[in-house]
């Protein structure tokens, strides 16, 4: 005797199995790239250990002990704070440089075993067909987990920076303006993590070969990296101040005195009554240096251009809408290229 299913229940098991077919994709894509993620959460748990550690460590003195020590030498408790004070400033120093690999790194992986790597071996077309995913699909589902991975590690990282820079920020160039500093200390590091994922996989996409295409993904981000550093004191409107140049002031205007100090400066010129900016670096000693310089061209004053420190938030946003533009358009220029070249 044979059972029949009720026409209710025919009807929902085709949309049963599309539904366990589009659960089971992202299960693989996690299957797939699951090592990646645990190095990745070691390697962020590793920096957030240095580096809290270490200010932990500083602030287990307290400005009274270190204070009661004087300036003396031997002073068991001056020489441990000293100690400790130098391991957080030099990895604090080195995290600023770290900070900024990290977009190369997530450009490189992205590239290579997240995209190029299965085209190169020929094993894509398994993956896809054990999946039961379409090319675009399984390139949708690969990019929305990384995504996540990437923003949610990026998020945790500038958070752990903006903790361990906290006692240092603006002094000795820590965090401020300092490239590694900029980028660490806002939403700018999770544009440009982002930013390298995208590129990563277009050249994955683009090219199909490991190698090349780790190296045009690392060479694009890095490009926006060092283009994003030169670029960014012009994407808000600068603060000016003028001070008056005369045959006794023949000294460059300095920070603190003549604007805010840990301002980031654009630029300085020597202005003439006609309104004509001079660069100070071309009136050289053969010339009679910056005082005689400005007195035979009629220059009545200086200008400089600066950020103060509450542009830094305004620049940041600007940043990273622009990274993440250009994230967007890496990622659709990499579905136009699988969907011309899949069926």
């Amino acid at each position: 005797m044979t059972a029949t299913l009720p026409p209710a229940e025919r009807a929902d098991a085709p949309s049963s199995a599309a539904r366990d077919r589009r659960a089971a994709l992202p299960r693989a894509v996690l299957r797939l790239h699951r090592k990646a993620l645990v190095v990745g959460a070691v390697l962020v748990g590793l920096f957030t250990l240095l580096l809290l550690g270490s200010l932990l460590w500083r602030s287990a003195y307290s400005p009274a002990e270190v204070a009661a020590c004087g300036t003396g030498s031997g002073c068991p408790g001056l020489n441990a704070y000293e100690t400790a004070h130098t391991v957080y400033w030099s990895l604090l120093n080195q995290s600023q440089n770290v900070l900024l690999l990290v977009p190369l790194v997530i450009a490189a992986y992205a590239a290579g075993p997240l995209t190029a790597r299965e085209r190169e071996l020929g094993t894509h077309h398994l993956l896809w067909t054990q999946s039961a995913a379409s090319p675009v699909r399984w390139l949708r589902s690969t990019l929305a987990l990384g995504s996540v991975a990437v923003a949610v590690g990026a998020v945790f990282l500038v958070m752990v920076f903006r903790t361990a820079v906290a006692p240092m920020e603006g002094v000795w160039g820590f965090g401020g303006w300092e490239p590694g500093g900029y980028v660490g200390s806002g939403p700018v590091l999770v544009a440009y993590c982002l930013l390298g994922l995208a590129f990563g996989v277009c050249a994955g996409t683009l090219i199909g070969r490991a190698l090349p295409a780790i190296f045009a993904g690392v060479a694009g981000t890095g490009v926006l990296l060092v283009a994003g550093t030169f670029g960014r004191p012009w994407l808000w409107p600068v603060s000016t101040v003028v001070t008056p140049f005369s045959e006794g002031r023949g000294a460059w205007p300095s920070p603190g005195t003549d604007w805010p100090k840990g301002a980031e400066v654009r630029g300085q010129w020597l202005v003439t009554g006609d309104g004509v900016r001079i660069d100070p670096a071309s009136c050289t000693a053969p010339t009679g240096g910056i005082k005689e310089c400005g007195v035979r061209a009629g220059v009545e004053s200086w200008l400089v251009e600066f950020h103060p420190l509450s542009h830094r938030l305004p620049l940041q946003l600007v940043e990273t809408g622009l990274v993440l533009l250009l994230a967007v358009l890496a990622v659709g220029a990499a579905f136009l290229v699988l969907r011309r070249r899949t069926p």
